[in-house]
């Protein structure tokens, strides 16, 4: 049974969030928004600066999963207020199903992330070498020949010649690898499957994104509709400041 705290401890239901799920909510929204707008843009960036916007992305995207396992834990300790009392049941129903999914997107974008991170033979093993001197498949269709004044064969998409040097989150601490998944390429004959794996995660990281945007977007459509339309003091539970009188 989940308990209701107030900040004199007297178990009296409140009408705002506590500071440190504010807290939360506020520093896991400017990662997300940070990510999404690193996500979408940095692959079109010169190399310098997508390596480095690779690895704040990263950092920022693995800080999310860690408050976000925080805010559950606390949720799950303190109740959060309860909705308005003129709320409409189906409104109700449609918050839980927002946050809901906003949840799990918190979880499974990092978690995605990870996964491409990890989808690369390890350091040194057969499989590494095979990674990074195997030419890139053909895509379905292309023919191999090469057109009069064209590209010279595997200069379009030609994949690195060595490993990339660790990523670092936030540049201190080297990120760890999913052991599953780099496993599968330890030697020569799992690189390819590997690849296809890794192409994979790709996508539903992206789809993810989308969809994260879109929650994000509903979220605040909500708020402003409690806010503005329902006369609710939606902006208030989610405040630091203290609450108005009357």
């Amino acid at each position: 049974m989940t308990m209701t705290h107030t900040a004199d401890g007297s178990g009296a239901p409140r009408d705002r969030y506590t500071r440190v799920a504010i807290a939360l909510h506020w520093a896991i929204a400017a990662f997300i928004l940070f990510n999404l707008a690193t996500g979408f843009f940095m692959e079109g960036w010169p190399p310098p600066v997508r390596m480095l916007a690779l690895m704040l992305h990263a950092s920022s995207g693995m800080t999310v999963l860690v408050l976000t396992v925080v805010r559950v834990a606390w949720r799950l300790l303190n109740e959060p207020p309860p909705y308005p009392k003129d709320m409409k049941p189906l409104e109700r129903h449609a918050a839980h199903f927002a946050h809901f999914f906003l949840y799990a997107a918190m979880v499974l974008m990092p978690l995605t992330g990870w996964a491409i991170l990890s989808a690369h033979a390890p350091p040194g093993s057969a499989g590494a070498v095979a990674e990074f001197s195997a030419p890139p498949a053909m895509p379905p269709g292309m023919k191999t020949g090469m057109k009069p004044g064209g590209p010279p064969p595997g200069a379009m998409g030609a994949r690195p010649t060595k490993p990339p040097p660790p990523l670092k989150l936030w540049n201190v601490v080297t990120m760890p690898r999913i052991s599953a998944i780099e496993e599968i390429a330890r030697e020569p004959a799992g690189v390819p499957a590997q690849r296809v794996l890794h192409d994979e995660f790709v996508d539903w990281h992206g789809v993810g994104g989308w969809l994260l945007l879109a929650l994000l977007v509903l979220h605040v459509l909500g708020a402003l509709k409690h806010q503005f339309m329902d006369k609710h003091a939606e902006f208030e539970r989610m405040s630091f400041g203290r609450r108005k009188a009357g």
